[in-house]
């Protein structure tokens, strides 16, 4: 009785475990999206117009109210987000692979 409990029991381990695994990849490559706000670093003002770069080719341009969304990305998804004003303030932050859903930044810009 007790080997077949046991062979019940790795039975229930491995569906549990591969269960999990094809959750995970099914995950990946979902859709991910960066939004966040462009702040001057000395002020703490919104700043608009900023060209934002992402991974995979992905940019967008911050509104009148500093805010930017970039779409276009995928879960798994790694690299750097950059800002760049015309004026020589830049800043960026770098990504973790994403995990699929909206991942919020702020962006500081400064003057290097």
């Amino acid at each position: 009785m007790n080997s077949r409990m046991n062979l019940v029991a790795s039975i229930l381990i491995a569906l549990t475990c591969a269960c999990a695994c094809s959750g995970r990849s099914a995950r990946r490559g979902a859709e991910a999206v960066v939004a966040g706000t462009i702040l001057d670093a000395a002020t703490g003002a919104p700043v608009p117009d900023i060209r934002v770069e992402g991974p995979q080719g992905a940019c967008a341009i911050s509104g009148r109210d500093g805010r930017f969304e970039m779409a276009g990305l995928r879960a798994g998804d790694e690299g750097e987000i950059l800002a760049r004003a015309g004026d020589g303030r830049r800043g960026g932050v770098t990504l973790r692979p994403l995990a699929p859903g909206r991942l919020e930044v702020v962006l500081q810009l400064y003057r290097r």
